[in-house]
C-alpha cells in the first residue's frame, strides 16, 4: 500500500440513507443534481486529493472551482468539501485561492501528509504540490496546511519548478515518498516525466514514461497506487490518468495501465484501458482504502462542450458518484468497479415487473419489429432503472433499447445482444449554438461488455447525468446530460420473445 496516501484504514460505517441531502451549491442551477456533489456558485472541473480525517471521521476532498465563471472571469482555485458518506456534502470554503502570489491561479495537484516533517512546515503538515498558471507558464508550487486541510499557505520560495518554455505542458504533479526519496510524476504532453528529490522541495529529472501512453494524445492528472489483485493476491502498480483518446476513436476519459515499479519509475506492462467507457468521467482522483481497493471520483464533464451549456445562474458542473474499484488478473489485469456508493439510495420501487414477450399478445411490435415493454412519464429527476434479460430457448432479442426523452433532451442506450456492443446517443437543446460543441456532445459512442450471455444493467439517472453499471463485469459508462424538464418519458423496447425483468426505483 502507498503510505503517502492519507488514509487511516478501510472505509467505515457507510450510509445513513435518507432523502435529505446537503446542498453543495450556493445557487441552485437548472441542472442541479440531487445525489451528486454540485459546484458551489461557479464552474467545477477536476477533482483533487481525497483523504480521511480520523479526528472528525469524515472525508475531505477538493475540486477546481472558477467562482467568476458567470461574469467571464478566469482562473481556478481549490474548493474544499467534506462528507461522511459521499451523499451529503458540506462546503469547507476555498482552501487555496487563485492569484495570491506571482504564480497565478491554482490547477491540479496532490496532497501529501508529511508525517516526519521532511519539508519543515511541521509534523503531519499537509503538503499540496500543485500546478499554477502564470507569467512563467505552468509552474509547480508548494502550499501547506497546518489545520487538517481546511486552509493552505504559500511556500515562500515558490515556484519550486519551472517549465522549459511558457508553452510547455508541465502540470498536475503526483507526489509520493518511497525508500527515503520523493518522486513527482508530471503530465508533459504525450508522456509523464518522473522527478526525484531528497527533501521534497528540490526535484531533478529522472526518467520519462512513453510506453503505452504516448498514443493517447494529451495526458493529464496522473495517479499511482500499488494494490493486490483480488483473485491471485499479486501486487501490481496501477497508473491512472486522463487522456483525450481520439487516436483510438474514443472520447476524453480516464485510463489505467498496470505495471511494476523500479527505483521510483513506473514500468508499463499492459496496454492502456478505460476506467470508464463514458464521455464524461474526467479529471479523476483516487484514494486507496485497502490493499485491494480504490475509491474513485471524477468530474462529470468534458472540455469539448461543458462551458457551452446555457445557464442563467452561472453554476455548472458536478462530481460523479463515488465508486469502489478493484484489480483482477483477468484479461491481462482488469480494473473493475465493484459498486457505486450511492446505490442504496433508491429504496422505493415504482415499478417491479417481469414481462413474457413470447406469450404476450397485448404488446404489438412497431414497423421495425420492436415491442415497447414500458413507456411512462416519470415525474422525478432522480431514479434507478435496473434491467435483466437472459438468453433462453425462446427467441432472444438482437437489440434492447432504453430511452429517456424530455422536452429539451433525449438519451438512448442501444444494446446489441449478439456481440455485447452498445451505442449511446444523446441530444440537448441547452447547448449554445456553437457547432463544434454541439457535434461533440451529440456524437454517438460505442462500447462493449466483456460478457453478454445475458444483460444485467443499472442506469443511475440524475438531473445532470446518467451513470451506467454492468454488475457482472464491473464496466461503467458515465455521461453528462442537460435537461430543465421535470418530466421524463422512460421507454424500454426490444425485439425477440424472451422474458425481461425491469425495476424502476427512486
Amino acid at each position: 500500500m502507498n503510505k503517502f496516501l492519507i488514509v487511516s484504514g478501510l472505509l467505515i460505517g457507510f450510509f445513513c440513507m435518507n432523502n435529505s441531502h446537503l446542498v453543495a451549491a450556493d445557487n441552485i442551477s437548472e441542472y442541479h443534481q440531487n445525489y451528486h456533489l454540485n459546484s458551489k456558485s461557479g464552474f467545477m472541473n477536476d477533482i483533487q486529493s481525497i483523504f480521511y480525517d480520523q479526528s472528525v471521521k469524515e472525508y475531505r476532498l477538493y475540486y477546481l472551482h472558477n467562482k467568476d465563471f458567470k461574469i467571464g472571469g478566469n482562473g481556478t482555485e481549490w474548493e474544499s468539501v467534506t462528507t461522511k458518506d459521499f451523499i451529503n456534502f458540506t462546503n469547507g470554503g476555498t482552501a487555496i485561492e487563485k492569484y495570491k502570489n506571482a504564480s497565478g491561479d491554482i490547477a491540479s495537484g496532490t496532497v501529501y501528509k508529511d508525517v516526519e516533517n521532511d519539508l519543515g512546515f511541521g509534523k503531519n503538515a499537509l503538503i499540496s504540490y500543485v500546478t499554477s498558471y502564470g507569467n512563467d507558464g505552468q509552474t509547480q508550487n508548494i502550499w501547506y496546511s497546518l489545520d487538517n486541510g481546511k486552509t493552505y499557505k504559500s511556500y515562500e520560495n515558490n515556484p519550486i519548478m519551472k517549465p522549459s518554455s511558457k508553452e510547455a505542458n508541465f502540470r498536475d504533479p503526483y507526489v509520493f515518498k518511497q525508500n527515503n526519496m520523493f518522486y513527482m510524476y508530471l503530465a508533459e504532453g504525450n508522456k509523464f516525466g518522473v522527478y526525484q528529490s531528497k527533501d521534497g522541495k528540490h526535484f531533478e529529472y529522472k526518467s520519462g514514461i512513453y510506453d503505452q501512453v504516448d498514443h493517447l494524445g494529451l495526458l493529464e492528472c496522473p495517479n499511482l497506487f500499488e494494490i493486490k489483485t483480488t483473485d491471485t493476491h499479486e501486487k501490481k502498480w496501477v497508473l491512472l490518468f486522463g487522456a483525450n483518446g481520439y487516436e483510438r476513436n474514443e472520447t476524453t476519459g480516464t485510463y489505467y495501465v498496470v505495471g511494476s515499479m523500479i527505483d521510483g519509475v513506473f514500468k508499463p506492462e499492459t496496454d492502456a484501458k478505460r476506467v470508464d467507457d463514458g464521455s464524461d468521467f474526467y479529471g479523476a482522483k483516487f484514494m486507496q482504502t485497502s490493499d485491494f481497493q480504490l475509491l474513485g471520483l471524477a468530474w462529470l464533464g468534458s472540455w469539448d462542450y461543458s462551458k457551452q451549456i446555457r445557464t442563467s445562474t452561472g453554476n455548472l458542473g458536478s462530481m460523479s458518484m463515488a465508486r469502489m474499484l478493484s484489480l483482477t488478473s483477468e484479461n491481462n489485469y482488469t480494473l473493475k468497479t465493484n459498486n457505486f456508493l450511492t446505490s442504496n439510495l433508491f429504496k422505493t420501487k415504482l415499478v417491479n415487473k417481469t414481462v413474457s414477450l413470447k406469450n404476450s399478445r397485448k404488446i404489438i411490435p412497431n414497423q421495425e419489429g420492436y415491442k415497447t415493454v414500458y413507456s411512462q412519464y416519470i415525474n422525478n429527476k432522480s431514479f434507478l432503472v435496473t434491467l435483466n434479460a437472459k438468453k433462453s430457448t425462446d427467441e432472444f432479442p438482437t437489440h434492447i433499447h432504453i430511452e429517456l426523452e424530455s422536452k429539451d433532451s433525449y438519451f438512448k442506450f442501444d444494446y446489441d445482444t449478439t456481440n455485447g456492443y452498445y451505442m449511446i446517443s444523446r441530444t440537448s437543446n441547452n447547448l449554445e449554438s456553437d457547432t463544434a460543441s454541439k457535434l461533440h456532445y451529440e456524437k454517438s459512442h460505442v462500447a462493449n461488455v466483456m460478457s453478454y450471455d445475458n444483460l444485467n444493467v443499472k442506469l443511475f439517472v440524475d438531473n445532470g447525468s446518467i451513470e451506467i453499471l454492468f454488475p457482472e463485469t464491473g464496466e461503467t459508462y458515465s455521461l453528462a446530460k442537460f435537461t430543465q424538464d421535470q418530466n421524463s418519458k422512460l421507454s424500454v423496447k426490444m425485439n425477440g420473445s424472451t422474458d425481461i425483468k425491469y425495476t424502476i426505483s427512486k
